[in-house]
């Protein structure tokens, strides 16, 4: 199994547009791919919560939404207690859950801001280029 910490970036989006790229991916995370194994920290959920229910997400009157995909994450996920990392500079702190998720599960980032993930050793890949490996891959 493929560890992925997903960024909450990816859900707004896939909440946004139904449609799009990244609820395809996360679709490939949480659906019936049995390669991929989602992963969360405490941070992580408190985050994803915390943003799903900001006016981006309750003035689209997405709220029913959001709520079903946050109950996913928590049914499907595995929720990790990872180590601190505290000698590393983030681009955005806010990240480092995120970042530490990944390295203790020896994971990928499934994420729309590459830019905040350029560390050594972790793999960040955006929706789009997921979606393609899958395809190579003959993951359905």
């Amino acid at each position: 199994m493929i560890p992925v910490v997903v960024d909450t970036n990816v859900l707004v989006a896939a909440l946004l547009a139904p449609r799009g790229s990244n609820m395809a991916a996360l679709r490939k995370v949480v659906g019936g791919a049995t390669q991929f194994e989602l992963c969360y920290s405490s941070q992580i959920m408190a985050e994803y919560e915390d943003v799903l229910s900001r006016p981006i997400i309750t003035m689209r009157g997405l709220q029913q939404e959001a709520s079903a995909l946050i109950e996913v994450v928590r049914r499907v996920g595995v929720e990790l207690v990872p180590n601190h990392i505290g000698y590393v500079v983030y681009p955005d702190r806010k990240d480092k859950p995120f970042l530490e998720a990944a390295v203790y599960a020896k994971g990928i980032i499934l994420t729309n801001n590459l830019k905040d993930f350029p560390f050594i050793g972790v793999t960040a890949i955006g929706p789009e280029s997921f979606l393609a490996w899958c395809e190579e891959q003959g993951i359905g």
